[in-house]
């Protein structure tokens, strides 16, 4: 048995490359995605990871639009790679560059059976659903193109546009028309941190119904936290997910940003069953991620 890993990150090189250590083991497979705009140092330890390493694999860079598709795009990809790359491995994990293993990879495998896929779901039209603006998020056709997000950060012109269309403090789409709601398949939303047995990856990747649904929610805002929920719910594996993440992360109700752990959250991280923790920044405190890896060893 063995893992397949992606680990998806835009900055902070010395901080992937200790998560990448915390995690390798020579029978498992990762998947590497840095941002296009990333610094050229977190790209040579790409290289240099892909070159030194036979189980790593590095994907082309593109730029990702916060909120666009492109975040969908490159997990597909990766589950793709990983495919094809390696027979062995039974699940597959997302990362980003500020996650954090919290067990042993012996004790993350015996907590996975083969066919079992772990992500977190509700319904996002419910009126206890965390989302505020769901309808907004799936009803208008969103546009997410690199260059007119740049365009959207010019002084000046870029303010105007946005007063103009209604799209401050959004993701800019279509003005005014509304799309209709699918017909052939149920909408869920959730979390973008996955723990996918490799027949679920393989069904995300390649079945049509699977790309049938990933077209529709291509334009939707923040389609990473839709499309593994709607695909896999919809699909004759729904009856093998279940609903966690197996992460632990602090997200304060309505914040933008998950909080970031410190060491007077090791009590929490120690004693968590999770398999990953986020997010972490060494600027805040290096010493919690120093303690977590001992734990490892």
């Amino acid at each position: 048995m063995s893992l397949a890993f992606l680990i998806l990150a835009h900055r902070s090189p010395a901080q992937v490359e200790q998560l990448f250590w915390s995690l390798h083991h020579r029978d498992d497979c990762f998947v590497l995605h840095f941002d296009r705009r990333a610094p050229a140092a977190l790209h040579a330890l790409g290289e240099q990871l892909a070159a030194r390493h036979p189980n790593v694999r590095l994907l082309p860079a593109r730029r990702i639009v916060w909120g666009g598709p492109a975040m969908v795009d490159v997990q597909i990809a990766a589950m793709e790679a990983a495919l094809a790359a390696d027979a062995r491995w039974t699940h597959f994990l997302n990362l980003t560059g500020q996650d954090f293993p919290l067990q042993r990879r012996e004790a993350m495998m015996a907590r996975l059976p083969a066919r079992r896929s772990y992500l977190s779901w509700f319904d996002p039209f419910a009126t206890e659903a965390p989302w505020r603006n769901a309808r907004e998020r799936v009803d208008r056709l969103h546009l997410p193109w690199p260059w007119l997000q740049a365009l959207l950060g010019l002084p000046g012109i870029g303010h105007r546009l946005k007063t103009l269309f209604g799209w401050r403090n959004r993701l800019p789409a279509v003005p005014v028309w509304r799309r209709r709601p699918p017909d052939f398949f149920r909408i869920y939303g959730g979390a973008n941190h996955v723990v996918l047995a490799r027949e679920a990856a393989a069904y995300l990747s390649s079945d049509p119904a699977a790309r049938r649904i990933r077209r529709w929610l291509r334009h939707s805002a923040h389609a990473d936290e839709l499309v593994f929920q709607s695909v896999l719910l919809n699909s004759p594996l729904a009856a093998s997910l279940e609903n966690t993440s197996l992460r632990e992360i602090d997200f304060p109700a309505h914040a933008p940003h998950p909080r970031i752990f410190t060491s007077a959250d090791l009590p929490r991280l120690t004693g968590s069953p999770a398999l990953i923790a986020r997010k972490f920044d060494p600027a805040a405190d290096a010493r919690v991620l120093e303690t977590l890896q001992s734990r490892l060893a």
